[in-house]
């Protein structure tokens, strides 16, 4: 194997981490903000049913 496709071969994985890492913190951050979201939507039901 030449120096040349060794670099790229390291680049691909690389590359490969990267994305595989990205998209474990997208999917982390969408589901903290679906919890945000739940949490926020639950204090304003509780505030609604005790102005009642």
């Amino acid at each position: 194997m030449t120096l040349t496709a060794l670099k790229i071969s390291h680049l691909e994985q690389l590359n490969s981490k990267i994305f595989a890492s990205l998209a474990t913190i997208f999917s982390h951050l969408k589901i903290e903000h679906l919890i945000k979201q739940i949490g926020i939507r639950h204090k304003n039901v509780l505030n609604v049913k005790k102005q009642d």
